[in-house]
């Protein structure tokens, strides 16, 4: 096949060598380089191509297999299985959901990982032409959060539930400010579980107001330019929301065996 040359090892990205190679065969796939149902080179052919050991190459294989994207037979070369990114999405987030992790364990992973794309976001934030409007739309979220402080104070049910729904917004526009549609669409995929971790961010009215806060210093700090204000500003936001998680589970557990 022509369409993989050889490989120089500089154009791979990834902690090991199967990673890379994996990642960088992914990334041909999903830009159609490679289409459904197209054959791979052999095993060996590849191992030449990537300057890498068969081994490497099965564990790549192995990887991109669990991810949806390729079909492998026994005896028979390795296939494209689909380079939709829609039903790339599903089948990943589904692998993830189905893991076998606990809901704890789960709710903690993505948790991390909204960490690492909202610093990302924040601490290139300056240089993204988009910046005016995101800041408009983050302080807008803000904003209605702190409209439903009013109805929260009474313990009305539908403020609760309009406060996060907008907390969950102002999250996905900074996740969305990072520009990356494979990104977005596997955030989007993902939301309902992430917003569902965020029912443990608040419980006293003074909790919610200090998140209003929050968001609100975030939203400025963007605005004004003071990224390292705004990456530490994230930081604390996500921290608490991990040790509320891990508390909420501590409970669970006690409860679960007293």
């Amino acid at each position: 096949m022509d369409v993989i040359e050889r490989i120089p090892q500089s154009a791979l990205q990834g902690r090991t060598k199967s990673a890379r190679i994996a990642n960088y065969l992914e990334e041909m796939i999903l830009s159609g380089e490679l289409g459904t149902g197209e054959l791979l080179p052999s095993q060996q052919e590849l191992a030449d191509k990537f300057g890498a050991s068969s081994r490497s190459i099965r564990e790549a294989f192995k990887q991109l297999e669990a991810k949806g994207l390729l079909t492998i037979s026994q005896g028979r070369r390795a296939s494209v299985k689909c380079n939709n990114l829609d039903q790339f999405v599903e089948s990943l987030t589904d692998s993830i959901i189905r893991s076998g992790s606990s809901d704890t364990k789960l709710l903690l992973d993505l948790v991390q990982v909204r960490t690492s794309v909202e610093v990302s976001a924040a601490r290139d934030f300056t240089r993204n032409p988009r910046r005016k409007e995101i800041v408009k739309e983050l302080l807008l979220s803000a904003g209605k959060m702190d409209e439903s402080l009013q109805g929260i104070r009474v313990h009305d049910q539908y403020a609760m539930e309009e406060f996060r729904r907008y907390e969950g917004l102002f999250h996905t526009v900074l996740v969305r400010s990072n520009d990356n549609i494979i990104l977005d669409a596997i955030y989007e995929n993902l939301s309902p579980l992430l917003d569902e971790s965020l029912s443990y961010s608040a419980v006293t009215i003074e909790e919610y107001e200090k998140k209003v806060r929050e968001y609100l210093y975030i939203a400025e700090a963007l605005q004004s330019g003071q990224t390292d204000l705004a990456v530490a500003l994230v930081l604390v936001n996500l921290t608490n929301l991990k040790k509320r998680i891990e508390s909420h589970a501590e409970k669970r557990t006690k409860f679960a065996f007293a």
